[in-house]
């Protein structure tokens, strides 16, 4: 269907989000206030009854991927099957919408996905209250798959932007829908969402003693939730390597591959929250952010020490405040040990051992036991705990060194504590050096040197800091808010911002230069906004959806 839309040039002025190099950093059609609508492809409902029930035996195995949405089959192609408009200059829009009812979040797999230089994909939400970050040719891959992350509610809208100087075919073939039917905000008491990991869960911003807050500050921003575009997900970290050359690696759980297609996983990195609950029953408040890449390409993996190692099918942007976990292959006991993860898919948390973990066979793989009531020595974990979707999240070890990653365990919340049971994670010594080819082991990935090193440390993305200074934050908060934002800036030094409506609208401008910023939106009304801010200096710009409720 096609349709001709007026591009009146006064709009152009109101784009939100547009980068110092043109990109557009929200749908077009928002901004020009294109609000035909795009009749959803409905898919039947599903009885999860039955899933459920599944889940409550599933749930309390952490040697398997947490599941979170059912896979949905269908074959569809947004440039082919889409509204099609036709801008007055001749750019072009296409609209694909789909349905999946009762979803609490969907997101998409594309069995073909081939986009010309200068077009953009986005996906969002019917109310426009969701939206992806945006895609383009660089997530183009020898595979022609790629997995998105997924947007809050039951219709997810995909929108491709193609302006009229392309003339290369586009090919954006969906494959399968995941119908996540937990993991958000939901009213439904049998469903799963935001907060609803154990309440003995400690945020990863809260203290786990002096003697690591430092090093904690940094190795957060290694850890990753991982999609893995099948309905479940597991946790991961970014490792460094021996070159030292930013290569994306990925360490996660060999089980993690059960039924999954690297080329089809996702990865959210920095996903925490601003305000610390530490083992209470209060709630954390979300974060908003849109650090996630899709694509992976499985480097090794081996069931021995249960462990899978892929890299991302791009590389991490240089703007991207993220780190490059060290690691230990001595196979030293350690003093105590630390984990971060995010368990149920929850915002990321943390939890310490200080009885010092020990070399263990588990029924033939080779682990780190963290000794609990029920096997080995210990009471568990003295701060937090781990659950399923922890799984294949890293071990460090009181230097801060990935020593391993979490294979299975019984160690669970009781309330506000934990149970006092064990955990093992796969061994990273036995990982290093155990198989006869690159596929089966560690050390071709993260020593192409071949130096022989046996340990490295962390290493931070921004490569004009040094690794013993502050990088900083940028933290946007609350989020819903009703009266004041605060954007707390430890990081740009020329941070200016702009305020848009939903149509694209400013409402206001001005600077974020401060450690502590506060903007009043208690004049606005209810719904949705769009922070958008830039680094005047680096050029590093990020837009973030601002909720205003009343």
């Amino acid at each position: 269907m096609q349709k001709t839309v007026l591009f009146f040039l006064f709009l152009v002025l109101f784009l939100p989000a547009a980068a110092q190099d043109g990109r557009v950093d929200i749908p077009v059609s928002w901004s020009l206030q294109l609000r035909e609508s795009v009749i959803p492809i409905e898919l039947p409902p599903l009885d999860l009854e039955a899933i459920h029930a599944e889940d409550a035996i599933n749930d309390l195995d952490k040697s398997q991927p947490w599941r979170y949405g059912i896979s949905r089959t269908l074959t569809v192609d947004i440039h082919r099957d889409g509204t099609r408009s036709v801008l007055e200059n001749g750019d072009k829009i296409w609209r694909l919408a789909i349905r999946s009812v009762g979803a609490v979040n969907l997101s998409v797999n594309f069995d073909n996905f081939r986009m010309p230089n200068g077009g953009t994909l986005f996906l969002y939400n019917q109310d426009r209250t969701d939206v992806s970050r945006r895609y383009t040719a660089s997530e183009n891959s020898g595979t022609d798959g790629l997995g998105s992350w997924f947007v809050d509610g039951d219709v997810i809208i995909a929108e491709y932007y193609e302006p009229r100087y392309i003339s290369t075919d586009v090919q954006l073939e969906i494959g399968t829908i995941i119908h996540g039917y937990r993991m958000g905000r939901v009213e439904d008491a049998v469903q799963r969402g935001l907060n609803d990991s154990g309440d003995c869960h400690y945020d990863v911003n809260c203290s786990v003693g002096s003697d690591f807050e430092g090093k904690k500050d940094v190795l957060k921003k290694t850890v990753a939730l991982l999609n893995l575009g099948n309905g479940y997900l597991c946790s991961a970290s970014l490792m460094n390597n021996t070159a030292e050359d930013k290569r994306p690696y990925l360490l996660t759980a060999n089980h993690c591959l059960q039924n999954s297609n690297p080329s089809l996983w996702s990865v959210r990195f920095n996903w925490m929250s601003p305000n610390p609950i530490c083992g209470t029953e209060q709630e954390s408040i979300d974060l908003e952010s849109n650090f996630t890449m899709s694509g992976a390409i499985l480097r090794a993996n081996n069931a021995l020490s249960d462990f899978a190692l892929a890299e991302l099918s791009n590389p991490i942007p240089t703007s991207w405040d993220v780190s490059f976990a060290g690691w230990d292959r001595t196979d030293n006991l350690p003093t105590y040990e630390v984990g971060i993860h995010h368990p149920n898919g929850d915002i990321m948390k943390v939890c310490r051992d200080d009885s010092g973990a020990v070399r263990e066979n588990a029924n033939g793989t080779e682990v780190w036991l963290i000794g609990g009531v029920s096997v080995g020595s210990g009471d568990g974990w003295e701060i937090g705990t781990t659950e399923s979707g922890s799984s294949g999240s890293p071990l460090f070890d009181q230097n801060g060194r990935v020593i391993g990653q979490l294979y299975a365990g019984q160690s669970f919340c009781d309330g506000t504590e934990n149970n006092n049971d064990y955990d093992i994670y796969g061994r990273f010594a036995v990982s290093w050096n155990d198989g006869n080819t690159p596929e089966t082991r560690l050390r071709d990935w993260l020593d192409p040197l071949d130096i022989g090193s046996t340990t490295i440390d962390v290493l931070q993305n921004n490569l004009s800091i040094q690794d013993n200074e502050f990088v900083g934050t940028l933290e946007v908060y609350p989020n819903p808010v009703s009266d004041v934002l605060t954007i707390v800036n430890n990081r740009y030094p020329n941070l200016q911002y702009r305020f848009y409506n939903l149509v694209g609208q400013e409402i206001m401008s001005g600077s974020l230069s401060n450690t502590q910023n506060t903007l009043a939106l208690d004049a606005l009304s209810q719904g949705v906004y769009f922070l958008y801010m830039i680094d005047e200096d680096s050029g590093s710009d990020i837009t973030k959806k601002i909720i205003v409720e009343k």
